[in-house]
């Protein structure tokens, strides 16, 4: 595996904190889930912004298995989008590679082999859509998920063996398996070994563990018969790998760092797999610091997520953050812990984020990206103005029949204020986890800048940002 490049103390926080779990498969409380509670938040379409170079990726399985069971749609995307090219702020700085090639005779082989790449934030390269390897996990990540509810609604054992099928072709059989790391995700290519692997950005591409986390916590839950004992102790066994790459590797440790979605992201799959092994403290260790650190700096007094603001298609990756924030609220509910009111070092929650983004044009961005999480914050926060239900019908108005709606219920939040008959504005709540170390809305530099707030740091392969190129975006908006 390649050496990235640490940056050094200025340019980290620490990494999140928690051993690997040891805990075995007889440690697992067999406990029927709320279908709908653990922490989902389903996905708009995520773009891969960097190139990646072609390598195998996880194998379907094979026999022809059915498709997933028709239950409402959802969310997630197994496709990639374009990128926009007018950034509605000043866009993140990209370096630049010095290297042009000149010889258009090359083979199309040798010409990524000879130069660099150019990181263009936000837009695609056309190879991407070559590679099965995302949208093949994401697949299998909805087959799991869908056909764990449709077992645990029918009891109809095809459903089950379904699931048994898609995990055992991705994650167990040792001829089509996938390795428990992300090595090479979102590679950039290039001349060189750092042209053949992968980049810290590519960990979120197997964001849709979560769902699948969800999907074995249902079978085991329903004491599905195809769920047997060699199998949950083989996932469990994959996931104790997994997590031990994501907190030892030099792309989990660059990833874990980060201000941004990139940070959000592993703390979702850090946590749900800890979960999943049965490490409580593992994962309420991971949660309470994502919300204790990268969270503080994320969301502004306003609502606005600078940090997100600054790419070049701003709404899309406030959404894609939103989803992450909402994930790990979720995923802290399930354990019992608060984070819905936890606030920013500016007195924002989730809500407020999200709230904030509903009144922004999308422009040319597509704003369906957002309507899974106003469903996810009304199911929170609650909707005593009718205002998220609104914002939904006005787009949207079979939005019920979507899949978001079933899995962001009230009844499967009981640590979130409408739970809990609060459904004030949260920025008027107690926070029970994290007050926050200023919650007025005067500006401080984020603290992944440290005390050099010029230095450049980077939040995707390439991108960078000064925390001068941040600060407008945490001031009050003029009216």
């Amino acid at each position: 595996m390649r050496r990235v490049k640490r940056l050094a103390a200025l340019d980290e926080v620490p990494a999140i904190p928690g051993k690997s779990p040891t805990a075995s498969a007889g440690r697992h409380k067999q406990t029927a889930f709320t279908l709908y509670q653990v922490g989902l938040e389903p996905s708009p379409e995520v773009p891969i912004l960097h190139d990646p170079a072609a390598q195998p990726g996880p194998t379907s399985p094979a026999g022809g298995l059915p498709a997933n069971p028709v239950l409402p749609g959802s969310q997630t995307s197994d496709q990639v989008i374009s990128g926009t090219q007018a950034p509605a702020q000043d866009p993140a700085r990209t370096h630049k590679p010095k290297c042009t090639p000149s010889n258009t005779s090359l083979a199309p082989s040798a010409t990524w082999t000879t130069c660099p790449y150019a990181v263009r934030d936000g837009r695609v390269n056309p190879d991407v859509r070559t590679l099965a390897g995302v949208p093949a996990i994401n697949g299998a990540s909805q087959a799991i998920l869908y056909n764990a509810i449709a077992y645990a609604l029918s009891r109809d054992r095809s459903y089950s063996k379904n699931v048994a099928a898609f995990v055992d072709a991705f994650f167990l059989t040792p001829s089509t398996r996938m390795n428990p790391n992300m090595n090479f995700g979102q590679v950039v290519r290039g001349p060189g070994f750092s042209g053949r692997e992968g980049t810290f950005t590519g960990i979120l591409d197997l964001r849709g563990i979560v769902k699948i986390v969800n999907g074995i916590f249902i079978m085991r839950g329903t004491s599905a018969p195809d769920w047997t004992a060699t199998r949950d102790q083989g996932m469990t066994t994959w996931m104790t790998q997994y997590i031990g790459w994501l907190q030892s590797s030099a792309l989990g440790e660059k990833a874990a760092s980060r201000p941004n979605n990139h940070g959000s992201f592993f703390a979702s799959q850090l946590a749900a797999t800890q979960m999943l092994t049965g490490d409580v403290n593992g994962a309420t260790a991971t949660l309470e610091y994502y919300f204790s650190h990268q969270f503080q700096d994320q969301v502004a007094a306003s609502g606005e997520q600078p940090f997100e603001a600054v790419r070049t298609r701003p709404y899309h990756y406030r959404c894609f953050n939103l989803e992450a924030m909402i994930t790990n609220a979720k995923l802290g509910d399930q354990l019992g812990l608060d984070f819905w009111t936890t606030k920013s070092k500016y007195g924002a929650t989730i809500q407020d984020a999200l709230d904030y983004t509903m009144e922004l044009d999308p422009k040319n961005e597509n704003v369906a990206d957002i309507f899974p999480h106003v469903g996810a914050i009304a199911a929170a926060y609650g909707d005593p103005d009718g205002k998220y239900d609104k914002f939904l019908q006005e787009r949207d108005s079979a939005y019920r029949s979507q899949s978001f709606w079933y899995y962001d219920q009230t009844v499967a939040l009981p640590r979130s204020p409408a739970a809990r008959g609060n459904t004030r504005r949260s920025a008027g709540v107690e926070n029970d986890q994290t007050s926050g170390s200023d919650t007025s809305s005067s500006f401080v530099c984020p603290g992944i800048f440290g005390i050099a707030p010029n230095r450049p740091v980077e939040i995707a392969d390439g991108i960078f940002v000064t925390c001068d190129q941040l600060k407008d975006f945490y001031l009050p908006r003029l009216s």
